[in-house]
């Protein structure tokens, strides 16, 4: 394969990635569930609004999001 080629095909593969996690989210945000996931060693129970995209996420406090419903 060629370069190009190759940086095509990881672009695609990457795509697909972000797009099943947007699905990911948006279900448990709508269904008013929490996420847990691993980031950077630590285990972090995420919980999404359903208003939010994943870029928004990934700030603030889960567990106190959590504690305020």
């Amino acid at each position: 394969m060629k370069e190009k080629e190759i940086l095509e095909m990881q672009r695609l593969i990457d795509e697909g990635v972000r797009r099943a996690q947007s699905r990911l989210w948006q279900r448990a945000g709508a269904a008013r569930q929490s996420l847990v996931v691993c980031r950077d060693g630590k285990i972090l129970e995420m919980v999404p609004e359903a208003e939010q995209c994943i870029a928004d996420s990934y700030s603030g406090d889960p567990l106190a999001r959590r504690k305020q419903r």
